[in-house]
């Protein structure tokens, strides 16, 4: 059905969804990496000024595991001393959480909106499987929060797959639709090239504490692969049907008046029919208000 908030083609509403949460995917992750960096200078900082002194080596720190991190920390003695440390420290972790946080809302957002573009196109069943992929992600995300040890490793890594496999499925829809001719342009496989890059880092991670910061290279990609989702999506044609033509109303002939061949008239225009559904329809849409087909 017609969206009437925004009175288009349901195709064209999940599309403009999806360009809408790629892009703010795209700004979120920019601030995301520039507060990770700033984060990363502030530990490495507080490592040679405070950390190493209190005995504290670079080994307590554990990137898959922040319980075993924060204990190393507390008792490490660096609460008694380097307070200004601390309260950069903490600004900076909270503002790189606010933006994850806000990066995971559009990757729900993202998985929605692609779950409409099927809804909106069954025949294309890739899309199903897309927004399968980016829920996964999310669910594999919150889970990890909760598991300590290797297991949260292992989760986390999960769900970085199922959204590599989210991106490459995306690389196969546009794919598809420049098949069908409703795509004009090269589609873009750097997504998927990021989120590879992301998963290899986050299994080397588990072996190498230096294994997480080649995530960044995959946080580049990944810039420019929802940048480029969001500018390709918009240019993808939505699905058509085609209009039937009014029907000639037979004339009956009665006693009073006879009616000649050159008085019938076709059908009035605000008296259209939709060739999907049947629906009645007016001349002045563009797209059958039941189902949303092209008329």
């Amino acid at each position: 059905m017609m969206n009437q908030t925004y009175g288009m083609h349901p195709f064209e509403y999940a599309k403009n969804k999806i360009s809408e949460s790629a892009t703010k995917l795209y700004k979120y992750i920019i601030w995301t990496t520039v507060l990770g960096v700033i984060l990363a200078v502030i530990m490495v900082v507080t490592y040679f000024v405070l950390l190493e002194p209190l005995g504290f080596i670079l080994a307590d720190f554990d990137t898959n595991n922040i319980y075993t991190t924060g204990q190393a920390l507390v008792d490490s003695g660096i609460l008694e001393t380097g307070i200004v440390a601390i309260i950069f420290l903490g600004i900076a972790g909270v503002g790189f959480l606010i933006f994850l946080v806000l990066s995971y809302i559009q990757y729900y957002k993202l998985g929605s909106a692609f779950s409409r573009l099927y809804v909106a196109d069954p025949i294309t069943e890739t899309m199903k499987y897309i927004s399968y992929g980016f829920y996964g992600y999310i669910i594999a995300i919150i889970a990890s929060t909760f598991i300590p040890g290797i297991a949260n490793a292992v989760v986390s890594i999960l769900g970085n797959v199922s959204l590599a496999i989210a991106a490459y499925l995306i690389y196969q829809l546009f794919i598809d639709f420049k098949t069908q001719g409703r795509f004009k342009g090269k589609p873009s496989i750097l997504l998927f090239i990021g989120l590879a890059i992301n998963v290899v880092t986050s299994i080397s991670s588990i072996f190498n504490t230096w294994g997480s910061f080649g995530s960044l290279v995959g946080f580049i990609l990944m810039l420019m692969g929802f940048r480029d989702l969001s500018r390709d999506i918009r240019t993808v044609i939505p699905p058509t049907g085609q209009t039937i033509q009014p029907k000639v109303t037979p004339v009956i002939s009665t006693e009073d008046s006879t009616i000649s061949t050159e008085d019938i008239k076709t059908v009035p225009a605000s008296e259209r029919f939709c060739s999907n559904c049947g629906t009645k329809i007016t001349s002045d849409v563009k797209f059958c208000s039941n189902c949303g087909f092209s008329v």
